[in-house]
């Protein structure tokens, strides 16, 4: 009998620098400079406001690398777009090493009715209708306030590539091949999402796709590989990845 076992992200070492997602309140706790976008004139002429939404590409030393858009006016995204690139952030730690990093940053514009006439930047003494007290306006963008502490919960559960996974393995036990299978001659590829508690036990398993056949005895073996801890910041934390097996009848 001969199985074929993969770990479908350890194809390419390039996988290994694949870029971590973290949520915006994690991200904005490592924001060590920020510069506000200005208010673009013929949107504020035309009262143009709203929420830009921006997908952000940060480096290993917390430089903003790359900007793109998601939702938001596109009077205000370029304006949005411009500041955010010049952010800085410290660097974001996984097990002790600094990592490239993505998030989601939420720029607000809106227009405040009781501005002097030809008011265009610094801090407006009202806050508009609807903004929360701790956020102020300026230059007719919506500010939050920092957080009221300086340490944030770092997520309960971080996405990971199948190479950074494969990096932390101890032990590994390879599925059977079911004898009904191979009997009908079925063949193929099992794909997983798993799931990687603080201790380094596989807590979760679940196909994502595959021959139905193959897909318990792949559940199986998962469910009894040990990892070292994940560490995030330096604390263990859960993590979710992506795990597949190659099932082929070649040599039998």
């Amino acid at each position: 009998m001969c199985l074929v076992l993969a770990l479908a992200a350890a194809v390419s070492q390039a996988a290994a620098a694949q870029r971590v997602h973290v949520s915006e309140s994690v991200a904005e706790s490592l924001l060590s400079e920020k510069v506000d976008p200005q208010y673009p004139p013929s949107a504020r002429s035309a009262k143009v406001q709203g929420t830009v939404v921006l997908k952000v590409e940060i480096s290993k030393t917390g430089l903003v690398e790359d900007v793109s858009l998601v939702s938001g006016q596109p009077l205000l995204a370029s304006a949005a777009t411009q500041a955010v690139k010049q952010w800085k952030y410290k660097p974001y730690l996984l097990n002790g090493a600094p990592v490239a990093i993505e998030t989601t940053v939420h720029v607000k514009f809106a227009v405040d009715e009781g501005a002097p006439p030809g008011s265009e930047g610094g801090v407006l003494g009202a806050v508009p209708a609807g903004v929360p007290s701790d956020q102020a306006v300026i230059g007719g963008i919506i500010a939050s306030a920092p957080p009221p502490t300086p340490h944030i919960a770092p997520p309960s559960r971080v996405p990971v590539s199948g190479a950074a996974l494969q990096a932390l393995l101890i032990s590994s036990v390879p599925p059977q091949y079911p004898q009904e299978a191979k009997a009908q001659g079925i063949e193929g590829r099992v794909v997983l999402q798993v799931v990687i508690g603080r201790d380094g036990r596989v807590i979760k398993a679940e196909a994502v796709s595959g021959p139905a056949l193959l897909i318990p005895p792949a559940v199986d073996a998962v469910r009894q590989w040990k990892y070292k801890p994940f560490l995030l910041n330096q604390k263990p934390v859960e993590v979710q990845s992506m795990i597949s097996f190659d099932f082929t009848l070649r040599g039998h």
